[in-house]
């Protein structure tokens, strides 16, 4: 797999998983997944963490009106 394809691999699970901690309920059992694949590379804390910061920034945007 190019090094690339396992990158945007990696980011869109990240960003699963973000999407998922909004979801409820929000269990132990996805917890304990959630920390299992964070520890299973560092590349996947990275981009766990830039994609957390990119949804928080995302929802302090004010919304833009045409009017």
């Amino acid at each position: 797999m190019a090094e690339s394809q396992r990158d945007d691999i990696i980011w869109q699970t990240a960003v699963e998983w973000i999407i998922r901690q909004q979801e409820l309920p929000w269990d132990a059992a996805a917890e304990n997944e959630l920390i299992a694949w964070l520890k299973k590379d560092p590349a996947n804390r990275a981009a766990y963490e830039e994609a957390s910061q990119v949804w928080l920034l995302t929802g302090l945007v004010p919304r833009y009106d045409k009017e």
